[in-house]
């Protein structure tokens, strides 16, 4: 047991799927598929036909069903994610994780990697219905650079995910914050409008969250970039998943040590 749990690999491994078999423990497999080939749709929909309704020509259908698209991978990374220290308070188990003597990072970066998996499948979804329902023209597409753009916006915002769900070890829930960013992704991340029809103050907040360079990404990997031409971009953002990691794993410690002094480790409500 000793060698186990020493091990980080092992625990990051054992952690990935516990995250998987948890997840179907409470969700049937059938509802699971409904959400997956239901929630993309709803979202792309109804920003196209509001990009229909205002016809600005600056943002075309296609320009809002390639953004939201890629966007639909927050409800997995941001949600699901976050919810993480939320899910082990809430079946007081937190306590249990947190005496153990495993790995305290690969347990915190395993339990959001089947995410990962669950975020690919949302967003391959999604462009199914851009292309066919929306009628995206992927004629002059890049499917490699498409491909790389996804799993990097989709590892990326996995860690995004991971260092909101840090709040969750201090906050009576980090679903709160879940939500806030979620919403603040649409407004900020170039999703359904170019980000400079944003004020120049606020630009930059745009560009401190990965989703950003995703989008932009995204869109010309679908006019037929090469991996060269979007390479900037998939640095940048690999660079802030990375350290949202990092710095998600820092909060992690700092709101557990702030938790146990102040009691609330176990405050539901």
């Amino acid at each position: 047991m000793a060698d186990y749990v020493a091990n980080p690999l092992r625990v990051f491994w054992s952690s990935a799927v516990l995250a998987k078999r948890a997840l179907f423990a409470w969700l049937s497999p059938g509802l699971w598929l409904m959400q997956l080939f239901t929630m993309s749709l709803f979202s792309i929909a109804f920003f196209v036909y509001v990009a229909k309704y205002v016809q600005n020509p600056d943002v075309s259908v296609a320009f809002v069903a390639v953004g939201n698209a890629l966007q639909s991978v927050a409800y997995v990374s941001i949600f699901a994610v976050c919810n993480i220290t939320g899910e082990e308070k809430e079946q007081g188990t937190l306590q249990g994780v947190l005496v153990s003597p495993a790995n305290r990072f690969s347990i915190f970066v395993g339990r959001a990697m089947f995410q990962i998996v669950n975020g690919l499948a949302t967003v391959g979804i999604a462009f199914f219905y851009a292309a066919f329902l929306f009628g995206v023209d992927f004629s002059s597409a890049n499917l490699l650079t498409l491909a790389a753009v996804v799993l990097m916006t989709t590892f990326a915002m996995t860690g995004f995910g991971l260092m909101l769900s840090s709040l969750g070890m201090y906050l009576r829930t980090s679903m709160v914050i879940a939500n806030i960013f979620l919403f603040i992704g649409l407004l900020f991340n170039g999703v359904n409008f170019p980000i400079s029809y944003l004020p120049a103050f606020l630009q930059p907040i745009s560009y401190a969250m990965p989703m950003t360079y995703g989008t932009e990404a995204a869109r010309a990997a679908v006019s037929g970039a090469s991996i060269a031409d979007v390479s900037g971009l998939l640095a940048s953002e690999a660079l802030i998943g990375i350290v949202a990691i990092l710095l998600g794993y820092v909060m992690l410690r700092a709101f557990e040590h702030l938790a146990r002094s102040k009691g609330t480790m176990e405050r539901l409500y």
